[in-house]
Order: C-alpha cells, then structure tokens, then sequence
C-alpha cells in the first residue's frame, strides 16, 4: 500500500550513520515519491521533523508488510519489534519517533493503529468488498490524518471530515497502483466481489482494450463513491483553527480531485496514471490562498450547491435564475434526484441497487420526522418544510429508481411509459412548480404534462444509449406491431430497421404535448415558471432537432450550442 503523504519537504532519511537493523528493509519510497503533500513547507517549521519521524515510522512499516522477498511470521514480528519501539529499545526507525511521542504526547496510538493495517498487508490479504476496504482505510490511512490533528491541537471533532479525506487518498493509490499491486504482491485493494462480477481476476488485471471494457466500471463504481466522500472531505478546512494545516489540507483535496478525474478518463493497467509537476504548482493556489486569507467554514447549502455544480446539470441555468430560497430548495431536490439516480445506473448488483433505494426510503423517513445526518439530508429538511413539499414525490422518483435498477427495463405498453415518465419526471416537475412558489392543482398537472414531454424527448434522444445499458423505453406492444420480435435481445431490437417507425410513433405522441403546454400553464405565473420555461424551450429545440434528423440514422446525437443556450435563457428572462 501506499502511506498517503507526498512531497513532504521534512527530511525523513535515517540519521548519519544509522544503518537499517535486522527488522528493516529498505525503502521503497521516499516521501518525495508519494502523491499528496503531508510534511510541506505551508506546515509550521517546529511540527516538521514530528512529522518527518511520524513518515520514517509509518514507511519502514509499509515496506515490511510489502516486501516479498520476506515470510509472513518474519514481517510479523519485525512489525511487533516497531511497535515494542515506540515505548522502548527498539530499531533505529523507532527513534525519532519514539522521542516526537515523549516531547508532543502524540502519535503512539496512531502509529499503533497503522501497524494494524500492516499485519494484514503481512498476511497478504484483498480486500473482499468496499466495506473491508474501508476498513482497512480505517488502519493504514486514517491515523496519519488524525496523527496530524492532533499534533496542530485541532479538536476531535475534525476527525470525520479527516477520515475521510484519507480513506480517498488511500483508496486513490490503490487505485492508481492497483496492477503494480497485482503483479508483485498478488493483493488487490479493489472489492474482489466486485472484481469477480465484472468477469475475474484474470481478466479485469489483463492491460488490453477489452478487458479494460470490462475493468471500467468497477473503477467508476471506486470513484463514484470516493467523490461522495470527498464531499465530506471538503468540510475540513473550514473546520480547522490551524491556518498552516487548512492551507495543507487545500491542496490535498486539489489534488485529490484532479486524481479522481485523471483516473475516471484513464486506466491504471493501460498506462501510467499519474500528477504532474504542473498539477502540484497548480494546487498551490488554494492553499496560498488559505494561507492569506483562511478558509471558510461551508454550511450545508453550500456543499449540496457545490454538489450540483459537479454534476453538471442540463438544468442549471434554470436553476441559478430562481429567487435565493427557491435556489436552495430545488438544489437540495436536485442533491436527492442525483444520488438515488446514481444508484439506478451503478454497476452495483440488482440486489444491491435494490437495497440503497430501500435504505433511501428509510432515509426519507427520517428526514420527514426532522432528523438530518448530513447536509443533504439537513437541507431537504429546511426545502419540505419551507416550501410543502409532499413526501409522495420523493416516494415516486424511487419507484421510478427501481425500475431502473432492474437487470433490464422493458416497458410494456404506452401507459407503462405514461407511468415510467410521471416516476421519473413528474415527480420533479411537482416539487419544482411547489418551489417556484405555484402549488395549486393546476400548475401540478402543467409540470407533470411538462415532465413527460421531457422525459419522452430524452428516451427518443438516447435509445441506442440505453440500450448498450440493457434499457428499451420504447413500448413492447408497439414493438410487435411493428413487426419486432420482443424475444430478442435488446441491442438486437434497437438494430433492427423498423426501430424506426416506432421511434417516429413516440415522436408523433410528443409533437401534442408540446403543443399543450402554453395552455397548460395557469395565467399570471409565467414569471415565477421562468425556470420551467428555460427547459420546456431547451427540450424542445432538441426534440426539433431530433425531428429534422429522422430516426433511421441515429448517430448524430442533438445537442444546443452555447449560443442556442443563451438565446434560451435570455428569451426566458427578457418576458
């Protein structure tokens, strides 16, 4: 495994002279070696060599439970040699650190805690799910972070937001070094159950192109999850009385997030996926920044508004134009809509997706009696309570959520697809218009009407898409009318040529609702729906688009240029 500290600038060699004892080995790594800073010069001079020492113990450490040239009962008990060092006589590693200990009062637990992870590594075992790789964070990552808030005086209420921002440093290099990992060791920090779903070992750890079709998901799956927790990670700055250390912890979370995206483009067993000296100058901003002026402490809303930023909403614009409270409920709707969508489109089993929707109804019940855990949970609170919102809605996107976690989706007839658009698109539209400050019944049948013409114009736009997901949105029933067999695999029912036919049906069934649109929306409430506007305006110009392509040749996907984007938007404002 890899300690997550880098670039420390502190000099973590041995002293003059010192040569390796019998229970060390020599390091395979230095602290300039690493990938995300724990020892820099933004740190206080005085706390530098504490942290020198800390480093020193923690990679002899790691290079005894990694070598392989070693038997497990011999790493095990230069391993038990470390910790008997730290209180007394022991190897020259043990030294400094067992001093820093004796002048700070800090560090023995959590260098105590990292020898745990260490004679599991020494044990050479994977890790079987993501709840054993998260505990296994919990001993080889996480005790550096809190050796750190302890030793700039920072309360234990830190702890949270430090843990996790060094589970995903270390979840990161298990990721980024998982072939290297592989090959030497044969120990794998990547779920193995999940591993084994995506077609083994064999071939998720084969560097070929087609293995990497298969290898791509259970990495998404990793980062999926790492950018969750690097949410809370974020917090941790703000949280911090140590200037020093928010400075550093700044341009860790830079770094880490630049990581994150490197490795969701590339792939670790096809190449080399790495930070540059160019992203370790560029991560400096945020921190110098912190470093003059401080770091601000970020509420709830902010996190859920930066969450929704992230996610890069087609529905953005329409939401940035709302009045300052109806902003900051429909993102926390958003925040909801997003996370119970991720799961419908994980790689994660049926069953598993099956039981986060259910965890989220359980969630939703909590959060209806006023109980929050965390901030999205805080801030659908204050978004129902300020604005009404019916926890049927919320109960209806899941419903829509399970149908689309299903090993397949197929839709039986036009109303199972009128059923499917109101779970997935209606329920948003009602909630919005409750936002937008239109709660009566007829602007409720104006969203839901609006929903579906949105929710059809995306299943027209993105048929063959679905498809390669195992989802055919397209009624079975006009299928078959059309002459398509229903029997056959789904890619193979897209393919077929009259695919198309039942492609320009749906779009006939569109055109309609459209046009009812303008006579749905109730008088008088034309300023307040600007945001329903700005997307019935976008989707329709994509379904025109789609209209004008025809469904026979289907490679060109519709999208609106910026200019398109901004004409929208300012058409909506200027009315």
């Amino acid at each position: 495994m890899t300690v997550p500290a880098d670039r420390a600038i502190a000099d973590s060699s041995p002293p003059a002279g010192g040569a390796p004892t019998a229970v060390e080995v020599a390091a395979s790594k230095t602290s300039r070696q690493e990938n995300f800073p724990v020892g820099s010069w933004l740190l206080p001079k005085a706390l530098r060599p504490h942290i020198a020492a800390f480093y020193r113990f923690a990679r002899t450490a790691d290079d005894i439970g990694d070598d392989p040239d070693l038997a497990p009962a011999e790493k095990l008990a230069r391993l038990d040699a470390l910790e008997a060092g730290l209180t007394g006589p022991g190897p020259d590693s043990t030294t400094a650190i067992r001093a820093s200990i004796a002048a700070t009062g800090v560090g023995l637990v959590d260098c105590r805690d990292i020898l745990t992870a260490f004679r599991r590594d020494s044990e050479n075992r994977s890790c079987a799910s993501w709840d054993d790789l998260i505990d296994y964070c919990r001993y080889s990552a996480n005790p550096v972070g809190r050796y750190l808030l302890r030793l700039h005086g920072q309360a234990e209420s830190t702890f949270p937001a430090g843990d996790a921002l060094c589970t995903v440093l270390q979840i990161l290099n298990h990721l980024q070094d998982c072939g290297d990992d592989w090959r030497k060791l044969r120990r794998i920090y990547v779920p193995t159950d999940w591993i084994a779903a995506a077609g083994g070992i064999d071939r998720f750890f084969t560097a070929d192109e087609a293995s990497a079709r298969l290898r791509r998901p259970v990495l998404d799956r990793c980062l999926d999850l790492v950018d969750a927790m690097l949410d809370t990670a974020t917090t941790l700055p703000g949280q911090l009385t140590s200037r020093p250390l928010a400075a550093e912890v700044s341009v860790m979370l830079w770094l880490a997030r630049r990581l994150a995206a490197r490795l969701r483009a590339g792939d670790p067993l096809l190449g080399r996926v790495a930070l540059g000296k160019s992203d370790f100058a560029r991560a400096l901003r945020p921190g110098l920044s912190v470093m003059a002026f401080g770091a601000r402490p970020l509420d709830d809303a902010t996190l859920v508004r930066m969450a929704v930023f992230r996610a890069k909403s087609s529905f953005a614009a329409g939401m940035r134009i709302l009045p300052p409270d109806g902003r900051r409920a429909i993102y926390a709707v958003y925040g909801f809509c997003r996370q119970v969508d991720d799961i419908a489109d994980s790689t994660a089993t049926v069953e598993e997706k099956i039981a986060d929707l259910a965890a989220w109804r359980e969630r939703l019940d909590r959060i209806f009696a006023g109980r929050g855990e965390d901030p999205l949970d805080r801030e659908m609170i204050w978004a129902i309570r300020r604005f009404d919102l019916p926890r049927a809605e919320f109960d209806g996107m899941l419903d829509g959520m399970t149908i689309d976690a299903a090993a397949e989706v197929r839709i039986a007839d036009r109303a199972g697809l009128a059923h499917y658009a109101r779970c997935v698109a209606g329920t948003v539209g009602v909630l919005a218009v409750k936002i937008f400050g239109c709660p009566d019944a007829a602007s409720e049948a104006f969203a839901v009407a609006q929903g579906e013409a949105l929710q059809l114009t995306n299943i027209l736009r993105d048929v063959d898409e679905d498809a390669g997901l195992g989802r055919l949105y397209l009624p079975e029933s006009w299928l078959r009318e059309a002459g398509i067999s229903t029997d056959a695999p789904i890619p193979t029912i897209v393919a077929d040529p009259r695919i198309a036919q039942v492609c320009a049906r749906l779009a006939a069934d569109i055109v309609p609702l459209y046009a009812a649109l303008p006579g749905l929306m109730p008088p008088g409430t034309e300023k307040r729906m600007k945001a329903a506007l700005i997307m019935q305006h976008s989707y329709r110009r994509i379904f025109e688009m789609l209209q004008a392509r025809g469904y026979t040749d289907r490679r060109v996907r519709p999208r609106l240029s910026k200019r398109e984007k901004l004409g929208i938007l300012l058409s909506a404002l200027l009315k």
